[in-house]
């Protein structure tokens, strides 16, 4: 019977990141080691259980047949323990860290958090905005709100909002947009396109697909850059509803024209399904749910 040592559980630890990276070098940067010391640990390990568990493949590292029988094991082990660790001290687990992309926290979850924070004085909020998927592996995040398809394999997962996408600019510079047609006078802020949204398959559902050609276009690398410029009155730009409901209520934005594309991507809460914070986590989501759904922005001119 092999017993379950501390030299050993150590191993098991750094073999269970070198199989996530399929790397020995990327293993060694998470683990804050070198990568001899990640090989040193690995040599080990396979010499106590008398088995090879990784084979060297191109650049990367692959398990072989016992590596790949192993690992479910070690990853439900090593996930059992995290989770009685922190069991220990749940009054000491600190803020609640959601991950949230750059352009939502500015434009729709920051000047919300306040009506939060006075419901549930005992939850402190931590904000880390990032264009990056959340990794929920080192318990640095305990919610994530993404914008994509829902397809988040071993984690819960739930829609928070839908989203549509279309024109919007100025007050002043909408007075001056009485036609598709006058869109070719005015400089369209593009940002760089994402699940389908763009102007020409804007222009090609309002009917108007040669327009595009005509149009100049000004393009910047971030879609709240953009709002910035329309904000301004530079332009007029494609947004997502979201981000614009709280400007146009405000009417410091007007949208010009009716038709809106419908994203490839939508707004999704994601959460380790075995986090010791789901009761936090649940508060949380069911808050964001009812200030997503107070979200109706105006409808447009035309």
């Amino acid at each position: 019977m092999r017993r379950l040592t501390a030299s050993r559980l150590s191993g098991l630890r750094v073999f269970a990141v070198a199989a996530r990276h399929q790397s020995y070098s990327a293993a060694a940067a998470e683990l804050c080691v070198t990568q001899a010391a990640v090989s040193q640990q690995i040599r080990n390990l396979e010499q106590s259980l008398g088995c090879r568990l990784f084979r060297r493949r191109g650049a990367s590292m692959r398990l072989t047949e016992q590596g790949e029988a192993l690992l479910p094991f070690v990853e439900q082990g090593l996930a059992l323990l995290r989770q009685g660790l922190e069991q220990l001290a749940p009054s000491t687990a600190g803020p609640l860290a959601i991950s949230v992309l750059p352009s939502l926290a500015a434009r729709w979850l920051m000047p919300r958090l306040w009506r939060f924070a006075e419901a549930h004085p005992d939850i402190e909020i931590r904000l880390q905005p990032s264009q990056q998927l959340a990794d929920f592996s080192g318990g640095q995040v305990d919610l994530a709100i993404r914008y994509g398809r829902g397809q988040y394999p071993d984690l819960a997962c739930e829609l928070l909002m839908a989203d549509t996408a279309f024109p919007v600019c100025s007050p002043a510079l909408a007075g001056r947009l009485g036609s598709l047609e006058e869109l070719a006078g005015v400089p369209l802020v593009t940002a760089p396109e994402y699940a389908g949204v763009s102007w020409a398959n804007w222009l090609a559902l309002a009917g108007r697909p040669e327009l595009l050609a005509r149009c100049r276009q000004m393009t910047v690398d971030d879609g709240s850059l953009a709002l910035d410029m329309v904000l301004a009155g530079q332009g007029v730009t494609l947004s997502r509803s979201v981000l614009v409901a709280d400007l146009l209520r405000d009417g410091r934005l007007c949208r010009p024209f009716a038709p809106e594309l419908k994203p490839l991507h939508q707004y999704y809460l994601v959460w380790r399904p075995d986090s010791p914070r789901l009761t936090e986590i649940r508060l949380f989501c069911d808050w964001l749910h009812r200030e997503a759904g107070s979200l109706k922005p105006p409808a447009s001119r035309f």
